[in-house]
């Protein structure tokens, strides 16, 4: 890396840093981009050389902490392990990062929401990106598999799209209630009822 490369990840990761906590401690709606680039010791003009709006950075937050999580999950696929307990230490794993700051989570999930609306009709790189929990899902099952501790009879792209789809459904919900409900919890009993099934 060279040293203008340097000094270019180094301004970033200090916005990043900075907006992170500012954040957190006036909030997302109150924090300007001012009292960033005051606090990060930049130009505000250099600010958007990083990022085109103060929403921007959520989204960029939001990468961070997916590269993170996805980074960690390799590591758990290595675990000999059956498949459920893969995919449930997977979906618990997000279910307590995004616990860890329910109301940045929620402002990051619907900034998110809006740029899949307007990616989706932009280039095939951005909408393959969209699918990348489903896509996670699909090579843990499709392992099981073939490892035996998942039958062979099922459809696994569409299994995939449901427990994302779970997943997914009940963020929203956690997000939207009131109530102090562990997410993880919420999770780990719905991967126990799918793969348990439902019947007499």
């Amino acid at each position: 890396m060279s040293l203008r490369e340097k000094k270019k990840t180094e301004t970033k990761n200090k916005i990043f840093e900075v907006s992170g906590r500012l954040f957190k401690e006036k909030g997302f709606e109150k924090t300007t981009v001012d009292e960033i680039t005051k606090e990060a010791g930049i130009a505000k003009g250099t600010f958007f050389n990083y990022f085109s709006t103060k929403e921007a950075l959520l989204l960029y937050f939001g990468e961070q902490k997916e590269e993170l999580i996805y980074g960690l999950i390799e590591n758990e696929t290595m675990k000999g392990i059956p498949t459920k307990e893969k995919i449930t230490n997977f979906l618990v794993f997000l279910a307590e990062s995004v616990e860890k700051d329910k109301e940045l989570t929620k402002l990051m999930v619907f900034e998110y929401t809006r740029y899949m609306v307007h990616s989706y009709l932009g280039p095939c790189e951005d909408k393959c990106r969209l699918h990348r929990l489903t896509e996670t899902l699909f090579g843990l099952l499709d392992e099981g598999v073939k490892v035996g501790d998942v039958k062979t009879s099922l459809d696994v792209y569409k299994a995939s799209e449901i427990i994302t789809g779970v997943y997914l459904h009940s963020l929203i919900m956690w997000l939207n209630s009131e109530d102090k409900i562990s997410f993880s919890n919420e999770i780990s009993g719905k991967i126990d009822m799918l793969f348990e099934g439902i019947g007499v």
